[in-house]
């Protein structure tokens, strides 16, 4: 079985154990069913999927609403021992429905950047990418460009993701980086831009890099050796100092927290590895996490994030892990 054909069969296995949790396979569908096990893929899979979905079961779920509790209660429905209610079967059926977007989600947003960028990286990677007229772009995980180069401007559109560059100095062609519909313009410098969504954020390792927001607006902000700004359709934000080696410690495949958020820690790893961690606690959200880790291995992070904050997680395969108490 190659790599494209486990997904499928993990969708197959989810979809064949949602439905026969529910109780809605008649004879014919069971004897389908019987026969698609046969095949020792298919049957790791649903063991898989079987052993997961006992493991979520264990899981506290969001208790139901008072009102809810009612109507379930009038309406007659009350499970019966040893099965799942209603609710818990929606609520499987969502955590199977999120395993097949995180599956097919990368694939298909890909897409149209493929046909735009000069230069892009996949999930985890990064890249080193020289430019003609002798500056450097580093891309982080998940990051693309386009080159634009006309006779009087050195344009780059930072199409998604994160890129440190290192501007050859160029006094007659001015180096701009665009992203979220702002810009950072630099004469010799190395900076960073990171984009998230429609909103981006500039930070100065060398030199100085004004930015604006729209694009082209006169009144930029000049930007120093260590400091950063944010900028997204509410305008500028203030100048913050930063430490800017620790920003992009991602060059040396590096990631440094010190207090940050439990919720902005994960949302970072899960910038470096294909499936998803999803928080299943908001309680635990904004326990602070400090540490060094390697982007290459987001998982052993996790580990260790886990054992130093007393957590568990639940593991659909690595596509889908959830982190609770």
């Amino acid at each position: 079985m190659n790599d494209g054909e486990h997904p499928t069969a993990l969708d197959e296995a989810a979809d064949w154990y949602v439905r026969r949790d529910a109780g809605s396979l008649d004879a014919g569908e069971e004897a389908r069913f019987r026969e698609w096990l046969m095949h020792p893929a298919n049957r790791a899979a649903y063991e898989e999927i079987a052993g997961t979905w006992d493991d979520l079961g264990r899981i506290a779920r969001p208790p139901l609403s008072p009102a809810t509790r009612r109507n379930d209660t009038r309406a007659g429905r009350h499970p019966a021992p040893g099965r799942r209610s209603p609710s818990t079967r929606r609520w499987l059926r969502a955590a199977a429905a999120l395993v097949m977007v995180v599956v097919a989600t990368g694939y298909v947003l890909d897409l149209p950047l493929r046909f735009q960028a000069d230069a892009m990286t996949a999930t985890g990677e990064t890249r080193s990418v020289a430019l003609d007229d002798g500056s450097n772009v580093i891309l982080n995980t998940a990051s693309a460009i386009a080159i634009d180069y006309s006779h009087d401007r050195r344009r780059i559109h930072l199409l998604r993701g994160e890129a440190v560059f290192s501007v050859a100095k160029d006094a007659a062609r001015p180096f701009v980086v665009d992203a979220a519909s702002g810009e950072a313009v630099a004469r010799g410098t190395v900076f960073a831009v990171r984009k998230q969504d429609e909103a981006a954020t500039v930070t100065v390792l060398e030199s100085r890099v004004g930015v604006s927001y729209p694009a082209g607006a006169p009144s930029a902000i000049e930007l120093s050796p260590g400091e950063a700004v944010g900028y997204s359709d509410r305008g500028l934000g203030a100048v913050r100092s930063v430490d800017a080696d620790a920003v992009t410690a991602w060059r040396r495949g590096k990631l440094i927290f010190v207090d940050r958020p439990l919720g902005d820690v994960i949302a970072e790893l899960n910038r470096y590895q294909s499936g998803r961690i999803q928080i299943t606690d908001d309680s635990i959200s904004g326990h602070p996490v400090s540490g060094v880790f390697d982007t290459k291995n987001p998982l052993r992070a996790l580990d260790v994030i886990e054992r130093t904050l007393g957590l568990h997680s639940t593991r659909l395969t690595n596509l889908l892990i959830l982190l609770h108490r």
